[in-house]
């Protein structure tokens, strides 16, 4: 019998992330044009995406009105505050 180990990766895996064409549409602030229309991007990888999926609340900019109170503390609030991070990082160029 052989015992499975999980390894680290020495490198945080590279957030990949391409937009549609003539996409504008800034993820962080949740500003400019979507070309494809559609609500959110089907392209953007869930440790990108800075909203909550349950009342819209934007965690990188604080923009909206949050079910949960505030500051927000649903379910939903540690990983979109992190997700908001990755996001920051991402726009940086520091992916």
């Amino acid at each position: 019998m052989r015992i499975l180990r999980e390894r680290r990766a020495r490198h945080p895996r590279r957030l990949g992330y391409r937009q549609c064409a003539g996409c504008d549409y800034d993820l962080v602030t949740g500003t400019g044009q979507r070309s494809c229309g559609w609500f959110e991007c089907p392209y953007l990888p869930e440790e990108l995406k800075v909203t909550c999926p349950d009342c819209n609340y934007n965690f990188a900019t604080g923009e909206g009105a949050s079910w949960c109170g505030e500051p927000p503390s649903c379910r939903w609030a540690a990983e979109g505050y992190r997700n908001a991070e990755n996001a920051r990082r991402f726009q940086a160029g520091e992916r």
